[in-house]
C-alpha cells in the first residue's frame, strides 16, 4: 500500500557529484504531476498465476541455495523488485529502505566530482571530472567507463543508485573499477571523498570570435544558467554581435525549466517548445515560451554531440524543429523522460518512468536523440581529448599548446554561420 506519493522530474541523465545549489534567476516551474497515467485494471487471475511462479522459485532458493543468509523472504522480494524495475529502463529502480538515510541528500556529504551518463548500452560513462575534485586528483579521465563501485557492478544499477554509492562522508574511501581506452585490463582507483571548492558544475563561457560571431558554452543546465545566458546575450549585443554559436556538447542536462527559459529567448511566445505525454494523452502538457527579452533574428548554430542529453536535447530539438538554429556535430544521447517516485512505508522507494518528452514536431527524444542538420564526426580519441579541452579552453578552434587539438566542429560552425551572414547581406 502506497502511503506517500512524491512526484518529481528526473530529466537529467547526468550525475553531478557533488550535489550543488545555486542562486540566480527564478525559473518557471512545470507541473509534472499533471501528466498521469489512466487508471489501470489488473487481471487478478493472471497476476496470481505469475505470482505463484515467483513464489515457487523463492521457496526453491530458500530450500537449496548455498548461503542461507541471502535467501530470507525479505531479501528475495527486494531482489525481485530491483530486477523488475531495472528491466524497464535505465532510469527506473527500486531502492530498499536503509536504517540511516540522513546523509542521502545532504550537500555536505559530497562525492568524488564527476559528471557521467548511464545507459544499459554504454554503462556508467564519465563525461568529465570537476576541477580539483577527488576524482580528478585520483586520475579519473573523460571517457572512462566505471564498471564497479566498491565491488558493485554498475551494469545492474541505475544512475541514482550509482550516485548513492559514490556519495559519502568526507574522508571515507570508494573504490572504482574502470575500463579505459588503450588499457588491456581494468584500472582500479581508490578515491577519498572530500569537500572541495566548486561553485557550480555549470561550466560557462562567453566570448566574441572573428567576424563578430558570439560564442556561448553551457556545460549543464542549473539555476544560474538563465541569468548567465541573459548577461551573455546583453554583453554580446553591446559588442555588436552578428551571429551566435551555442555550444551544448558534453552537456548532460539538468533543470528542464532552464532549458525552456533559454529556448524562450529565441522564440516567439506562441511557438511550442516541448510536449510532455504519459499514458493518458488527454493530460499531455504543451510547454510554450515564457515572457522575456527576445533574440529571434540573430543567426544561431548549436553544437551537439553524443554526450548532449536531456535538457540539452530539449533545446536542440526545439530549435531544430522551428528551423531557428542549425544543429552541427553528432546525434545526441537520447534521454527525455519523467520519473515518478513512490515511497512504500518501511519498504523502500520505487522510481519509474511515467512520461516522455516530445519535440515540437512530435519526435520522441528518449531512446532516439536529436540528429544534427550537419554531421561533423570525430574519432573516439579526438572526442575524449576535446571533451577535456572544452573545460579549460572553450571557444578555441586551433591549438594554443601541444596538448590541444583542432576543434573541427567549432571550425565548421564558424564556416556555416559566416555563410548565413553573407546570404543575409545579399538579400538586403
Amino acid at each position: 500500500m502506497f502511503v506517500k506519493l512524491i512526484f518529481q522530474s528526473v530529466l537529467t541523465a547526468a550525475l553531478f557529484l557533488p550535489v550543488f545549489s545555486a542562486g540566480g534567476s527564478e525559473l518557471e516551474k512545470i507541473d509534472f504531476t499533471a501528466v498521469e497515467e489512466s487508471p489501470v485494471t489488473v487481471d487478478d487471475t493472471e497476476a496470481y498465476d505469475n505470482l505463484r511462479r515467483l513464489v515457487t522459485v523463492m521457496k526453491l532458493l530458500q530450500k537449496l541455495y548455498v548461503d542461507q543468509q541471502k535467501v530470507s523472504m525479505h531479501k528475495l522480494v527486494d531482489g525481485a523488485l530491483k530486477g523488475m524495475l531495472h528491466e524497464l529502463d535505465p532510469y527506473s529502480s527500486y531502492e530498499p529502505s536503509v536504517p540511516d538515510q540522513s546523509t542521502k541528500h545532504s550537500s555536505r556529504h559530497l562525492g568524488i566530482g564527476i559528471m557521467a551518463l548511464k545507459s544499459k548500452q554504454a554503462g556508467f560513462k564519465v563525461i568529465c571530472t570537476l576541477k580539483d575534485s577527488p576524482a580528478a586528483k585520483a586520475g579519473v579521465k573523460t571517457g572512462d567507463i566505471i564498471i564497479k563501485i566498491d565491488d558493485n557492478p554498475t551494469a545492474v544499477l541505475t544512475l541514482e543508485q550509482c550516485g548513492q554509492l559514490l556519495r559519502g562522508k568526507p574522508g571515507t574511501k570508494v573504490k572504482l573499477e574502470i575500463i579505459r581506452e588503450n588499457e588491456d585490463d581494468p584500472v582500479v582507483l581508490e578515491i577519498t571523498r572530500s569537500e572541495f571548492k566548486q561553485d557550480s558544475p555549470e561550466f560557462k563561457d562567453v566570448k566574441m570570435l572573428k567576424n563578430k560571431i558570439g560564442y556561448i558554452r553551457i556545460s549543464s543546465f542549473g539555476e544560474q544558467s538563465v541569468e548567465f545566458m541573459d548577461n551573455a546575450l546583453k554583453k554580446l549585443e553591446k559588442d555588436n554581435c552578428r551571429a551566435l554559436v551555442l555550444d551544448l556538447r558534453n552537456n548532460p542536462g539538468g533543470l528542464v525549466e532552464a532549458a525552456i527559459a533559454i529556448c524562450s529567448r529565441f522564440l516567439d511566445e506562441k511557438e511550442l517548445i516541448i510536449t510532455i505525454e504519459g499514458r493518458d494523452l488527454k493530460k499531455a502538457q504543451k510547454i510554450f515560451p515564457v515572457k522575456c527579452a527576445k533574440y529571434t533574428n540573430i543567426p544561431l548554430v548549436i553544437l551537439i554531440n553524443r554526450f548532449s542529453a536531456s535538457a540539452a536535447e530539449i533545446v536542440a530539438g526545439c530549435m531544430k524543429d522551428h528551423k531557428r538554429a542549425v544543429l552541427l556535430g553528432s546525434r545526441t544521447f537520447g534521454k527525455g523522460s519523467v520519473q515518478r517516485v513512490c515511497k512504500i512505508k518501511d519498504n523502500g522507494t520505487l522510481r519509474f518512468t511515467v512520461a516522455n518528452y516530445y519535440t515540437p514536431a512530435h519526435n520522441i527524444i528518449n531512446g532516439q536523440g536529436i540528429e544534427p542538420d550537419i554531421k561533423v564526426p570525430m574519432s573516439l580519441k579526438d572526442r575524449l581529448e576535446l571533451a577535456q579541452q572544452l573545460e579549460e579552453h572553450p571557444g578555441i578552434i586551433y591549438p594554443i599548446n601541444k596538448k590541444m587539438i583542432t576543434d573541427i566542429q567549432l571550425e565548421r560552425a564558424i564556416q556555416v554561420i559566416t555563410g548565413i551572414l553573407k546570404l543575409r547581406e545579399q538579400k538586403k
